[in-house]
């Protein structure tokens, strides 16, 4: 404890008396307002531009190296277990890839650094039983995610890879939405166990999670970033520029197929749905992120956010399955 906790009420109670006794007026002396609580920031971009800046026009193993040693090394119990390091020969393919963002980057990490605080501020506003120390990496995802709520040993973490950020959507500059949307995930993983046992196995070839938890989890967090970013494009929330626009035309004939693959657990095809790169040409990429925000609107208009929060299980897949049948139901009567 700080001297000035000690001591700084007797002083202010001693000069309020003072003031009394000399006949001046008395005034109730509030204490301060407790500063705000800070984001636990585990920041890795500062040892990717100490590479970058030394080494990162390099070319060659010589570049790798230095890559692996500079960037990733002070960081290998990190980049070991989530985004995993890749061989020497991907790694020289993203960095060759990453080059040409690189302004992108460095204005995406200045841009973020001075968001997150007012992101995280106003998701505890609204969410005051998040885990204030909730550690939240941000850096190189070495282009496995542009943001993720993960389990590392043990401990629920966020992540954001502004790489990503920098080549898929290098325009963006407002960035509350995405530090919402994955600070969303981490409080419903801390929230309803379920969820969190699904969500860490959700990316592994061996998942036994159904395909309904996937479009649940992605669709209440947009649904949480939107009503916490009234005013943000749709675009921005689902980061995409196409779907707002080719969303609505296959939405219901998404829902049907979604529907039907409820309880698939097979990630290739999940991912043809979720993924930016799929093999589908007939719809949009990230069609799910659409569809599941509208799976997500139907169940809110008779739930509130602390119920939804608590769906698993027969419950969730039922609401699920409801909500799609009523995308279907309008897209067919839209359609006549």
């Amino acid at each position: 404890m700080r001297a000035g906790a000690v001591f700084g009420p007797i002083v202010l109670a001693g000069v309020a008396a003072a003031i009394v006794a000399c006949g001046g007026p008395a005034r109730t002396v509030r204490p301060a307002a407790p500063p705000a609580p800070a984001p636990h920031i585990i920041d890795l971009m500062p040892d990717f531009w100490k590479f970058w800046d030394s080494a990162g026009t390099a070319a060659g193993p010589e570049r790798v190296a230095r890559f692996k040693e500079i960037a990733l090394g002070p960081h290998l119990d990190y980049y070991m277990k989530l985004p995993n390091i890749p061989s020497d020969e991907r790694l020289a393919e993203y960095l060759d890839t990453l080059a040409p963002a690189i302004p992108a980057l460095r204005r995406i990490d200045g841009e973020f650094r001075d968001q997150r605080p007012r992101g995280f501020a106003s998701f505890l506003a609204a969410y005051p039983d998040l885990d204030p120390e909730l550690p939240i990496y941000v850096g190189p995802s070495l282009f496995t995610s542009s943001g993720q709520s993960r389990d590392l040993d043990g401990r629920i973490i966020v992540m954001y890879g502004l790489d990503v950020v920098a080549v898929v959507l290098g325009d963006v500059t407002n960035h509350l939405p995405d530090i919402h949307h994955e600070m969303f995930h981490a409080y419903h993983w801390q929230r309803n166990p379920v969820v969190a046992a699904a969500g860490r196995e959700s990316f592994e070839e061996t998942r036994t999670t159904p395909m309904y938890y996937d479009l649940w989890s992605e669709g209440l967090a947009v649904l949480a970033a939107r009503r916490l970013n009234p005013g943000a494009p749709l675009a921005l929330l689902l980061s995409s520029p196409v779907l707002p626009e080719q969303g609505p035309p296959v939405a219901a004939r998404v829902a049907g197929e979604l529907r039907e693959r409820l309880d698939s657990t097979d990630l290739d095809e999940i991912g043809q749905y979720f993924f930016f790169r799929t093999k589908r040409t007939d719809f949009p990429p990230r069609i799910a992120y659409y569809v599941g925000l509208q799976v997500a609107e139907e169940v809110g208009r008779r739930m509130p956010m602390e119920a939804m929060v608590r769906l698993e299980g027969a419950d969730l897949r039922r609401e699920v399955e409801t909500a799609l049948r009523a995308i279907e139901t309008r897209g067919a009567a839209g359609a006549n």
